[in-house]
């Protein structure tokens, strides 16, 4: 159409003056302008291509930070745990001065320990969502323990264990917590299966 009219129309100097007039003559150039030139239209969306990249760069980045993430908050959960089996060894250490003995039994300390009273092999307990504290750890090997708090569910991640020497231990039941505890501790390791804290 545009050729046609370039052909018709245009042949006068003056457009004014063409049987189409000015205002069409406008209008259909503005038309042929714009349907050659589609660089002239201003984008009003994203491409497939483009919205693939972006999904792709996404989930690389979640791939890389999602482990990472995890193992912050684990290792800040740790650190609570940590904290508070070294107030429960304290208070059985002032329990020993006042009785002569150890107690197994954490309701007989002086110290509040959150969650809620459970049974763990006849001995009482405190658990709460994440871990279970006691005054006596059960594990072979660590007859000296005077507190302990173990990641629940019981026997499958961690527990720290606290010695009657002042000694913290972390015990990983399986080799996937075994970095972990490595990378909690000073790297010296206690038995086959800890690494000592401090």
């Amino acid at each position: 159409m545009s050729k046609i009219y370039q052909k018709m129309y245009l042949k006068e100097k003056n457009p004014a003056k063409s049987v189409l007039g000015g205002f069409i003559h406008k209008v259909i150039l503005r038309s042929f302008y714009s349907e050659s030139h589609l660089l002239s239209f201003k984008r009003t969306g994203f491409t497939l291509i483009e919205l693939l990249v972006v999904v792709l760069i996404i989930g690389i980045l979640a791939a890389v930070a999602l482990p990472q993430y995890e193992k912050t908050v684990e290792r800040a959960r740790a650190a609570e745990a940590m904290q508070m089996v070294a107030s429960i060894a304290r208070a059985n250490e002032v329990y020993k001065l006042a009785n002569g003995s150890y107690t197994k039994d954490i309701s007989l300390l002086d110290i509040q320990v959150p969650g809620e009273d459970v049974l763990y092999a006849g001995m009482k307990r405190r658990e709460t969502q994440l871990f279970q504290y006691g005054s006596w750890s059960d594990f072979s090997g660590y007859a000296s323990s005077i507190a302990v708090g173990t990641r629940v569910p019981i026997a499958t991640k961690y527990a720290f264990i606290a010695l009657s020497d002042g000694t913290l231990l972390c015990h990983y039941s399986n080799n996937t917590y075994k970095d972990f505890c490595r990378g909690l501790s000073s790297g010296k390791a206690y038995g086959s299966n800890s690494y000592i804290i401090k």
